[in-house]
């Protein structure tokens, strides 16, 4: 697995946002609000084990370190929310914290330091062993997948193609899955109408 973040010395702040960036920005906010706000009101452990935001000069040092630009969907998630908290605090388990692993079959929500870690380790694994066939349906990994979400052992998960802005799912043993979502907000707005509707509460935790 990969060590820790350096941080770049490199400007940490974006350009000003246009129409379309804007746009995108907004929609996340309002989809990852009404997740915050249904965790709140319902499941407030679950809540707990949300993290704070990232400080802009870290998502740039990723940035930097990974040679690739987060979608603005990504980079407005992680200025709000930063993952879930781990069991060991994030200093290399992977294993979500209590209430942490909150997503439908137990999954959990990437820290930053865990978008690079994951990141790195499915490339590392496509450059030992190679996919045969080059169709992205087939690959292990591809440098323009931004990773979201996982289940623990990181075979299966959740990323945001930054050619495209839709979102995928890889899963080791069988086929990429692609444009499951058209975006990181529609993933959000799905995510809280589940929880409305599929999610029970259990001693404050959501569960499914």
């Amino acid at each position: 697995m990969a060590g820790p973040i350096h941080h770049a010395c490199r400007n940490p702040w974006r350009p000003p946002l246009n129409e379309a960036r804007s746009h995108e920005a907004e929609n996340v906010r309002q989809a990852w609000g009404r997740v915050t706000r249904w965790l709140g009101r319902n499941a407030p452990k679950t809540a707990a084990s949300l993290r704070g935001p990232v400080a802009p000069k870290l998502i740039s040092d990723a940035e930097a370190r990974l040679g690739v630009s987060f979608p603005q969907e990504i980079w407005t998630w992680l200025l709000t929310n930063n993952g879930v908290h781990m069991a060991d605090d994030g200093a290399g388990d992977a294993f979500a914290g209590p209430c942490g692993g909150f997503l439908p079959s137990g999954w959990h929500l990437l820290s930053l330091e865990q978008i690079v870690k994951v990141y790195e380790w499915r490339t590392q694994l496509e450059a030992m062993e190679p996919s045969p066939d080059p169709d992205r349906q087939c690959l292990g990994w591809h440098r323009d997948w931004i990773p979201f979400a996982v289940e623990t052992d990181w075979l299966y998960g959740r990323f945001i193609d930054t050619g495209t802005g839709m979102l995928g799912r890889w899963n080791d043993g069988d086929m990429n899955q692609f444009e499951t979502h058209d975006s990181l907000a529609e993933y959000f707005h799905s995510l809280a109408d589940e929880m409305r509707t599929q999610g029970k509460v259990e001693d404050g935790r959501l569960t499914w």
